[in-house]
């Protein structure tokens, strides 16, 4: 009995170690990891305010952003169509001021021809011509006086002369000129269109060629003998006319110029901005992002805190007065083995073994029953310590083990404990016997029913975890078919959105060629409808004046001699060719106006075309924009909403590795008792019957 207890005095200071090892260590390691946490948790907080404070700024960034773009773009687009008004307008105002620079010229070189001789040589239709030119030249000079009241030029005094009435003519031929050049002048016919005009006097310069190649001032001085101050007007007028147009010229390269620079500079904006505000929306998509792992990892690191806090307090609980109890222990147990070494030693001398000896001779009768008794529920005791009920003696020492607790009395196994008591019904009193053998069964008892609890504790807890590793897995895969989904529909818009700009860009070039190749169309035929009208004036005049001798007999005169003269004209006969001539030209201005029908059919028809493309084509690039618009701002969403449900599969994940490690740990505690819960059971049932066995035998019990 000596040698047992001292036997498990050394087996309680090496688990005392270990338990002081074990304290000691889980202490240090929890409360650096709680430090750790509330560092980590500090940190954290700083990270979520520092980013939710700058989230709704960078949304209200990036949306001041998307209307500086917007009103870039529509600033763009407004000088770009006042530009192409004002390059229109120009294009109009040069080609009546060439125009007009070329009647000008042409009318100057054909009065140059007459050079010393008297303007009455002109004939109607020449004179008619040029006064039509001066006329309109004059009205379109006006004009642009009234358009450009800032013009800086010099009034000739030739004009000046005009507006004051003060001028001369040499003949009636100037004057009618000289009236002409002057708007305040006598009317000129509206009959006589400037088109034929242009046409008549082209044509005898055509006629006169050599005279165009002279310059003007040779011009000037072949005729600056007679009529000088018609010329004087008129090269005036071609003068500022060719100031005009030098002028405007100028003027026109310095608004295409500026509109460049403009554009160019509004180009490089509106890219800077788009690139600035791509930048700006990855950066705010990367702040939602650490927003929520943020969000989630302090989520997780507060909940760790919590356990390790609870752990460290249960462990404050557990080791608190392990010293105590060690020291408590250590005494008792020093006490027993110097009591039970004394009682031996007492029990072993010579002279008190011969008298325990002759007072056992005495007593041998009225102990006999007594001692019988013993004996019989000790070996009952043993017995049941050896049966085969038994074989998890182990597996329950080392069950009891776990805590570190003793592994004597009711702690240690069954056989221990049995053998333990059957010596103890051999030594002890049956009163102290019987009290020992009832407190033994109520400690097993409640064994028994902590056994039962921990069973249901450790089957609830692995059910539960188990359901919610398998919801969590459900949740992970989820979130994993939604990233996928959101990763395709995030590289379809990016796809769409490349195909409607370039779409864009595609119907944008084809309005443009399909609006110079209009141009070109509509010049085209307002020079072909020009050239049949003029064709058809002419015409009409040629057949009414043949049809006015020929057909009405107007111009025919008899001329009545007063003296035969020595010889006389032959009898005067038609000429016998007049009405198949006038036939033809009563064909060709039959076909001159069927071709100008059929231009003027053509270009309406072209133009309700061009029309209809340009709408089609205005409409489609404007739903194509509002596409763009509509899918650039689903796909920032579709990147928001793909970072949150990165960030939510990390924390699935997270929270499946502390399942499973949970999971891993409720195994380590609970499948010993699991698996063994029926022999266990067994097994304590059994030393239960077999202690309330021997007290009963010790109770006098058959």
């Amino acid at each position: 009995m000596k040698s047992e207890l001292e036997a498990e005095a050394a087996k309680d200071a090496e688990l005392y170690d270990k338990m002081v090892c074990w304290c000691e260590t889980n202490e240090k390691e929890k409360k650096k990891a709680i430090a750790d946490a509330e560092a980590k948790i500090a940190d954290l907080m700083a990270e979520i305010e520092e980013r939710s404070a700058g989230f709704g700024g960078a949304s209200a960034e990036i949306e001041a952003l998307k209307k500086q773009i917007a009103k870039d773009t529509e600033t763009l687009k407004k000088a770009t169509a006042i530009r192409e008004k004002a390059a229109a307008e120009f294009n109009e105002e040069e080609k009546d001021l060439v125009q007009t620079v070329t009647n000008l010229r042409n009318a100057i070189a054909v009065l140059a021809k007459h050079n010393g001789g008297s303007l009455l040589q002109l004939d109607a239709p020449l004179v008619s011509g040029l006064r039509v030119l001066l006329r309109n030249a004059a009205l379109k000079r006006e004009e642009w006086l009234a358009a450009h009241p800032d013009y800086k030029g010099q009034q000739h005094i030739a004009f000046l002369s005009l507006r004051g009435g003060a001028h001369r003519a040499a003949d009636q031929v100037e004057s009618a000129l000289l009236s002409a050049a002057d708007v305040n002048g006598a009317p000129v016919s509206e009959n006589y269109p400037v088109e034929f005009a242009e046409r008549v006097v082209a044509g005898r310069v055509k006629a006169a060629g050599v005279f165009l190649q002279q310059p003007r001032d040779a011009d000037y001085k072949s005729y600056s003998s007679r009529s000088s101050e018609i010329y004087g007007v008129m090269t005036q007028m071609l003068e500022e006319f060719e100031a005009s147009l030098s002028e405007a010229q100028k003027d026109e390269i310095k608004s295409a110029a500026d509109y460049e620079a403009l554009a160019e500079a509004k180009k490089e904006q509106i890219a800077v901005a788009k690139e600035k505000l791509d930048d700006m929306e990855g950066e705010h998509a990367a702040n939602i992002k650490a927003l929520s792992d943020a969000k989630e990892d302090i989520k997780l690191t507060r909940d760790q805190k919590s356990a390790d806090t609870e752990f460290l307090r249960n462990l404050k609980v557990t080791c608190g007065d392990l010293d105590t109890q060690w020291e408590r222990r250590s005494a008792t147990r020093a006490s027993e083995i110097v009591a039970v070494g004394e009682t031996i030693a007492i029990l072993t001398e010579d002279d008190n073994r011969e008298a325990l000896a002759k007072t056992s001779l005495m007593q041998t009768d009225s102990s006999s029953s007594a001692m019988a008794r013993r004996k019989q529920a000790a070996e009952a005791l043993r017995r049941a310590a050896q049966a085969p009920e038994f074989e998890a003696d182990d597996l329950l020492a080392a069950w009891h083990g776990r805590k570190g607790a003793s592994s004597v009395g009711v702690a240690a196994g069954p056989r221990a404990r049995l053998s333990a008591l059957a010596m103890t019904v051999q030594l002890d009193s049956f009163t102290k016997v019987k009290a020992m053998m009832d407190e033994m069964v109520a400690q097993l008892k409640k064994q028994q029913q902590e056994e039962v609890e921990f069973k249901a504790y450790c089957t609830k807890e692995l059910n539960e975890n188990e359901k919610a590793v398998y919801a969590k897995n459900q949740e992970k895969n989820e979130l994993e078919a939604q990233i996928e989904k959101l990763e395709a529909l995030l590289e379809t818009l990016a796809k769409e959105i490349k195909e409607a700009k370039a779409q864009i860009a595609e119907t944008q070039v084809e309005v443009k060629k399909a609006s110079q190749a209009r141009e070109e169309e509509n010049a085209a035929f307002q020079s072909t409808v020009a050239d049949q009208r003029a064709t058809q004036t002419i015409l009409k005049k040629a057949l009414t004046r043949l049809e006015d001798y020929y057909v009405k007999g107007k111009g025919k005169k008899l001329v009545l001699a007063q003296q035969e003269p020595p010889v006389k004209f032959t009898a005067y006969k038609d000429h016998a060719g007049a009405s198949p001539v006038m036939g033809l030209i009563e064909q060709i201005m039959e076909d001159s106006k069927k071709v100008e029908s059929e231009a003027t059919a053509s270009e309406t028809q072209a133009q309700a075309d061009y029309e209809s493309f340009v709408k089609d084509s205005t409409a489609l690039i404007k739903q194509l924009d509002e596409a763009v618009g509509a899918k650039t701002k689903a796909s920032a969403t579709a990147e928001s909403e793909l970072a949150e449900s990165k960030g939510d599969h990390e924390a699935a994940v997270g929270e499946l590795e502390s399942l499973a490690a949970y999971e891993a740990d409720l195994h380590g505690e609970c499948d010993f008792v699991l698996k063994n819960f029926d022999i266990r059971q067994s097994a304590r049932l059994q030393e239960i019957e077999s202690i309330q066995a021997a007290k009963a035998i010790l109770s006098g019990a058959s």
